[in-house]
């Protein structure tokens, strides 16, 4: 190969490393932390026979030792954990050892639970490393199986791809499947189609051995590589050797089978002690993914299973400009070859390696079509062979369009031979000179064009969608926006500065996983852990979890509809992050406050003036008045008693203006402004109770004790929180 082609390579690989190392620390999406755990208990397993593993989701059920410890899940996600564990180490040897922490409790007391900020960067930065170096290899494996102008374009694409970039700098598992179900694949096809050396049929086994070890996703390579045997025997059927052919064959995909299974085993030492147990662990897991739903807003309704324009919708959302420029050059080719069916089919005929791909995409997409469990990122082992076509679309069409605006098409130029091989690989046809003219030209327009896309939304690139479909908004409109934590960060670090940070309580619903690391305080996943609607301090909604109705809907509608965000996180036109606080400053005791069918207090906030506004959930209670009485006390209470109802003096609280719709549906947030000021009560210490009903028929909550407040000689308004009584002292009162 020309020593110019190493160059480029070396140039794609710098790129391909400038756009996915920097910042890698900078947030963590939501299955991280598990791959972080995993990564280290893979480390332990391997380092520390005596050390026990704690059971995992998914994976082991049992406790276990050793080797048995390298099987943490069924996906079976091996490499990522030698990735991350090699992560792992890197960063112990290169910040923790001086401290004099061993390796062994280092490993063992990280937490999975509160994932130190530290680590994230080191964890990720194998798989981001790989994945640049996979962009150089991409390239020269194309150059050889195709042309140069194909080769370049096509690395570029995916060198530039934000949604590409975006999977390899974290810590997963999609990344490492494409690369090596990709390498897989073109080196199979070199050693097939173009007659490569018998050292390409051991890589390309390696490489299906290592994609095998990454994700279930894989697993439909060895019956493809079956396929693809056929098909390259049905390119030989005319020939007189065709039976040596089909022989060679399936002694070769013996081979490719034998060496992917020897590396299996021999990276995976689960395989060495127990291979039964783990590989019937991948085989229920796989069973279970493809029979488990996952909710998805799409086409404008939220569903487990959005059918089979899913991925086709997914990377269309994720498509670049020149990708789509790149679709609409291929179209051109395809509809000018519908226009000459014989040299389409004499095409076809010729060009089993370009065939072999198209048909991998298209059944790659059946097999993830059939799950129910759908995500765009499953179809990713797809994305960089598609590109290939749509570098041919790019180089092509371009050549044909310029070639027709010049005048410059002859007789020669609509031969068939001619038009076929423009179809086919522009790089090498009768337009090989033009074609490499516009190698250059087109290679520094994705550069810039898709360079800026990258730029705009460093450091997530999660965030970056198709601009032809309206970007970000356009694209929340059309299906689930995936939301794997950014944005998160920037939020616990804006909670982390509040006061007393550490005391504060947080409810992310179904995302605390992904700002705990950036807040050092308490974060709930759901109100029931924290005790209910409006217990803690904060409440953070994530654009996803909105997007697909996975939360608590009447507190999203009180905080929606009534509260501005005390912060957000604002990506493209989208809020991707929404930080309330709850207004309630004092919380009360709710089944003290509780009227079945009516109405449950939840708390109140006082002014200074006297303003009491009264936060409670609407059970039932309607349109009936709500009130409050006061009495004076010394602070005492026998018995659980307070002043009767008559020695009360009561005022109306009606709804803030907004919540009179909340009125008619039960279940609803609403708060009510309660003027104690209107009362003109003297100074000193009131007991206030909770009533409802017509001011005539006023009844009141006989063990309500909603508060107590002190109205000072200045008629400032304050609670007093009192404190319980010993045991003596109530017996003083009795």
């Amino acid at each position: 190969m020309k020593v110019s082609a190493w160059l480029v390579a070396i140039i794609l690989f710098g790129l391909a490393l400038a756009v996915r190392l920097p910042g890698l620390g900078g947030f963590i999406t939501a299955d991280e932390p598990k791959w972080i755990d995993r990564s280290r208990w893979f480390g332990v397993g391997l380092l520390y026979p005596q050390q026990e593993c704690p059971p995992v989701e998914y994976g082991r059920a049992e406790a276990a030792k050793g080797l048995a410890c390298t099987l943490q899940i069924g996906y079976p996600g091996v490499t990522t954990m030698w990735a991350g564990g090699l992560g792992l180490l890197a960063h112990y040897w290169q910040v923790v050892a001086s401290t004099g922490v061993d390796l062994q409790t280092f490993l063992t007391s990280l937490s999975v639970y509160r994932i130190d900020p530290a680590v994230i960067a080191p964890a990720r930065w194998p798989l981001a490393f790989l994945g640049a170096l996979f962009v150089p290899a991409f390239y020269l494996l194309l150059r050889r199986l195709f042309s140069a102008p194909v080769a370049l374009i096509a690395a570029l694409l995916v060198a530039l791809h934000p949604y590409q970039i975006a999977l390899a700098r974290v810590i997963h598992h999609d990344s490492f499947n494409t690369v090596f179900m990709t390498l897989a694949l073109l080196t199979l096809l070199g050693y097939w189609h173009r007659g490569w050396s018998w050292r390409w049929l051991v890589v390309s086994g390696v490489m299906g051995g290592l994609a095998l070890l990454s994700k279930q996703v894989s697993w439909f390579l060895p019956p493809f590589m079956g396929l693809l045997a056929g098909l390259t025997w049905l390119y030989t059927l005319r020939q007189p050797t065709r039976w040596q052919r089909l022989g060679r064959l399936l002694l070769d995909g013996l081979v490719w089978g034998v060496i992917a299974a020897a590396v299996f085993v021999a990276l995976f030492p689960a395989m060495w002690i127990m291979p039964g147990e783990t590989l019937w662990t991948i085989y229920e897991a796989s069973t279970r993914l493809v029979e488990e739903g996952h909710p998805h807003f799409f086409w404008g309704r939220v569903s487990d299973d959005p059918g089979p324009w899913f991925y086709p919708t997914g990377w269309v959302l994720q498509a670049t400009l020149p990708e789509m420029a790149g679709l609409v050059g291929l179209l051109g080719l395809g509809v000018a070859a519908a226009f000459r069916p014989k040299s389409a089919w004499q095409w076809l005929k010729t060009h089993p390696s370009e065939v072999s791909l198209g048909v991998y995409v298209a059944l790659l997409l059946f097999f993830v079509t059939l799950s129910d469990k759908k995500m765009v990122r499953y179809f990713l082992p797809a994305f960089p062979v598609i590109d290939i076509f749509l570098a041919w679309g790019l180089i092509g069409g371009l050549v044909g369009l310029v070639r027709w605006l010049s005048g410059l098409a002859d007789q020669s130029t609509h031969s068939p031979a001619a038009g076929s091989e423009t179809l086919a690989e522009p790089g090498q046809s009768r337009a090989t000179g033009l074609a490499s003219k516009l190698m250059l030209p087109v290679a520094l327009c994705i550069v810039v064009v898709q360079g800026w896309a990258v730029s705009q939304n460093y450091p997530y690139y999660f965030t970056y969608y198709n601009p032809l479909v309206g970007g970000l908004s356009g694209a929340a409109q059309i299906m689930t926006i995936i939301g794997w934590g950014e944005g998160l960060d920037q939020a616990g670090r804006f909670l982390d500065e509040q006061p007393q940070a550490a005391t504060l309580t947080v409810v992310v619903e179904r995302a605390c996983s992904m700002l705990r690391p950036f807040f050092s305080g308490q974060v709930n996943c759901l109100n029931s852990t924290t005790g209910g609607l409006l217990k803690g301090d904060y409440y953070v909604y994530y654009v996803n979890v909105v997007q697909r109705g996975l939360l608590w809907p009447k507190q999203w509608a009180y905080f929606n509809q009534h509260q501005e965000p005390a912060f957000r996180v604002r990506l493209g036109e989208i809020d991707y992050v929404l930080v309330y606080r709850n207004p309630i400053e004092h919380q009360v005791d709710r089944e003290l406050n509780y009227v079945p069918a009516a109405i449950r207090a939840l708390g109140y906030s006082l002014s200074a003036q006297g303003a009491l506004t009264l936060i409670w959930q609407n059970e039932g209670l309607g349109q009936e008045p709500l009130w409050l009485g006061l009495a004076p006390t010394n602070g005492v209470f026998p018995a659980g008693q307070s002043a009767p109802p008559e020695s009360r003096w009561w005022v109306k609280c009606p709804p803030n203006p907004g919540f009179e719709p909340e009125l008619s549906s039960t279940g609803t947030i609403v708060e009510s402004v309660c003027p104690l000021a209107a009362l003109d009560l003297w100074p000193g210490l009131f007991d206030v109770q909770l009533g409802f009903g017509e001011e005539e028929n006023l009844r009141p909550l006989e063990n309500s004790r909603l508060a107590v407040v002190q109205i000072g000689s200045d008629r400032t308004y304050r609670p007093v929180t009192l404190t319980p009584l010993s045991p003596g002292e109530r017996a003083l009162f009795r």
